[in-house]
């Protein structure tokens, strides 16, 4: 089995807003898993898009207000749940 790749890219879209973007498993509880990382720590996402194809998930999140560190550490929390693949 190949490595899992844990990484998601954060990318910072101005001084306020974090568009994380990575590809899972295209299986119904990773998207929620994904947006439960946010909720338990208060956090709404400014936008979320997610485009399923065959068996692959590709998506988009957007949280605004966050600390570098915090960014940091909610993508790497993303990286980590199951089915997550890689990042684009």
């Amino acid at each position: 089995m190949p490595a899992r790749s844990t990484a998601v890219l954060a990318l910072k879209r101005n001084s306020s807003t974090v568009r994380y973007c990575f590809e899972a498993d295209a299986e119904p509880g990773v998207l929620p898993r994904a947006l439960e990382l946010l909720a338990k720590r208060g956090l709404v996402p400014a936008r979320v898009f997610a485009q399923a194809d065959a068996d692959q998930l590709s998506v988009e999140i957007e949280v605004e207000g966050l600390a570098a560190e915090t960014a940091e550490h909610v993508g790497r929390c993303l990286g980590e749940i199951v089915g997550v693949r890689q990042t684009f």
